[in-house]
């Protein structure tokens, strides 16, 4: 993905920018989510009992649901970093038990769509900050979450400094996001490096691609309908559609999507 080559600022800074443009140009409730989905593979799978109005986001709440299911977070004080649109945080306060969620956003346009569309969830808040400077005190949560976000971080290992400050001791960051293939060891070592105990890695590219085989339909309609002919390509790239370089690169290999599950170690 070419931005991804880009230095780590001007990167950051791009992507300020089209989030905010988002925000301020796409209002509409049903673009409450912002990822690549998950799909299971295993036939077997149980699957997740959604209402009705959810229904349409299915694969980008399955997404959400394999990253922040792993822990049991009933009565946990969440922060997810990089919240978007809100439905991932709306997804975690209302289905999955937890005292609280804070979602935390670098686009303040988009932290008011949040605010706005999430006004009554008691326990579900959001607030503008940086990734990389998050505006909290040290050991606050229980969990730190973040879904497919890091990747427009300046410094990724300026963020799991902050992920550790701001978790309790025992507390735990699960993650997921992707990397060029000869980007993927570097995130490793950043994650084993960040005085963090790395749990569980799952590569789930795979997982992702079935995701944006079975959504194609439905993003595709939307963007059709929503967006003006002139941006119809940055959208449909952004979106990673059939046929674009991001679904091209998870396709051939030369992107991969994982999942991480880190803890907090105990004070010694």
């Amino acid at each position: 993905m070419a931005i991804c080559r880009l230095s780590p600022y001007l990167r950051k800074s791009i992507w300020r920018h089209w989030y905010q443009f988002l925000a301020r140009s796409y209002r509409r409730k049903e673009w409450s989510f912002i990822n690549y989905g998950y799909a299971s593979l295993d036939p077997q799978t149980e699957k997740l009992q959604l209402d009705d109005a959810d229904e349409p986001n299915r694969y980008c709440i399955q997404l959400y649901h394999h990253v922040a299911s792993v822990v049991d977070l009933k009565d946990l004080q969440v922060l997810e970093v990089g919240s978007g649109r809100g439905g991932g945080a709306y997804y975690i306060k209302c289905f999955l038990g937890p005292k609280k969620v804070v979602g935390v956003d670098f686009s303040r346009r988009a932290v008011a769509f949040c605010n706005k569309s999430y006004p009554l969830v008691e326990g579900l808040s959001f607030v503008a900050g940086d990734a990389e400077l998050l505006p909290f005190k040290d050991n606050s949560f229980d969990v730190v979450v973040n879904v497919e976000s890091s990747h427009c971080y300046g410094s990724m290992s300026a963020f799991l400094m902050q992920v550790k400050r701001v978790l309790q001791e025992g507390g735990y960051f699960l993650y997921a996001d992707f990397r060029d293939k000869d980007e993927i060891d570097i995130l490793r070592r950043e994650l084993r490096h960040s005085g963090m105990t790395l749990i569980k890695e799952m590569n789930i590219t795979t997982n992702v691609i079935e995701a944006m085989k079975l959504d194609n339909e439905r993003k595709t309609a939307l963007i059709q309908e929503a967006v003006h002919k002139m941006l119809l390509g940055p959208f449909q790239e952004f979106a990673g559609v059939i046929g674009s370089m991001m679904y091209e690169g998870f396709r051939t290999g030369e992107v991969i999507y994982s999942s991480f599950v880190l803890q907090k170690p105990n004070h010694q």
